[in-house]
C-alpha cells in the first residue's frame, strides 16, 4: 500500500514484511492473532449487544494483511455468542489490502504463527482445534522476516468461509459502502502511518458514508503521533470504550 509518512512514498504491510524508503529509511508493520489493544470479548458482546436488532451487519476491514484481524473477530464473536445466528449475521468480513502478496496469503487458507499467536489461542478459545489445525505445510511470504513465526497453520473453514479477502485501496471502498447503521469499519493500525491531511481526509468520508449506530474501529498506532479522538468527535463519532467508536 502506497502510503505518505515523514512525505516518502512507503509500502505498507504486515506480518513482518520491511521496505526501504528511497531516502534508505526502513519501515515494517506486522500483524498477528489478539492483538492486544483491543478488547476483543468486549468488543464481540458490544456488537452483538449493539446489532441486536439488526438481521444482517456489514463487517469491513481495511489493512486486512494476512488475516490475523478477521479471525480474530470472527473467533471473538463465535466465543462470547449465545446462539450461532447472533455472530453468523457478522459474515462475511469483507477484508481488503493494497498488498498483492498479502493478499494472496490471506486466500490460501494458511496462516504463520507465533508462540504469543498460540498461547493467545489457548487463553481465549474453549478449544483451538475449532479454527486451526497443524500441518506439515510452511507458507511462503516474499520479503517476510517471520518475526520469529515459525509454525504455519490450516484455518479452518469456520473461519475461511466467513471472511472474503481482496486487494483494495480504503480510500476508494470506503466510498462504495452502502450503510443502513449496521456497518463495523474495522480500520486499525493503519491510520497513524498516514500524514495528518490524509487521516482527516479519511475519517470525514467514513463520516459521509456510515450513518448514526454504525462502528468505527481503530488501533493504537493510530492515537501515537495524532489526536484522533477529536478528529473523530469533530466529524460526528463518539467513543464507546477504547479504540471504538459509533457514529452519532
Amino acid at each position: 500500500m502506497k502510503i505518505s509518512f515523514t512525505n516518502t512514498n512507503l509500502t505498507f504491510c504486515s506480518t513482518g514484511r520491511f521496505y526501504k524508503a528511497k531516502d534508505g529509511d526502513e519501515f515494517g508493520c506486522n500483524s498477528w492473532l489478539f492483538r492486544e489493544d483491543m478488547d476483543w470479548k468486549k468488543l464481540a458482546e458490544y456488537e452483538i449487544m449493539h446489532f441486536k436488532d439488526k438481521e444482517q451487519v456489514n463487517t469491513l476491514m481495511f489493512a486486512a494483511s494476512d488475516g490475523s484481524e478477521a479471525y480474530t473477530n470472527i473467533i471473538s464473536l463465535y466465543e462470547n455468542s449465545k446462539a450461532q445466528d447472533d455472530a453468523k449475521k457478522f459474515f462475511p468480513i469483507m477484508a481488503y489490502d493494497l498488498d498483492d502478496e498479502i493478499v494472496k496469503a490471506a486466500k490460501s487458507g494458511y496462516i504463520k504463527t507465533c508462540l504469543n499467536d498460540r498461547m493467545q489461542l489457548q487463553m481465549k478459545c474453549n478449544n483451538y482445534e475449532d479454527y486451526f489445525e497443524n500441518t506439515d505445510k510452511k507458507l511462503e511470504i516474499a520479503e517476510d522476516k517471520g518475526l520469529q513465526r515459525e509454525k504455519t497453520f490450516k484455518v479452518k473453514d469456520v473461519l475461511t468461509q466467513n471472511v472474503k479477502f481482496h486487494q483494495g485501496d480504503m480510500f476508494e471502498k470506503i466510498q462504495e459502502l452502502k450503510d443502513n447503521s449496521n456497518t463495523v469499519l474495522m480500520c486499525r493500525n493503519i491510520l497513524g502511518y498516514f500524514l495528518d491531511d490524509k487521516i482527516e481526509e479519511f475519517i470525514q468520508s467514513a463520516a459521509k458514508f456510515l450513518k448514526s449506530g454504525s462502528l468505527f474501529a481503530i488501533g493504537d498506532h493510530d492515537t501515537r503521533f495524532f489526536d484522533i479522538k477529536s478528529c473523530m468527535e469533530h466529524f460526528g463519532f463518539k467513543q464507546i470504550f477504547k479504540n471504538l467508536y459509533e457514529k452519532v
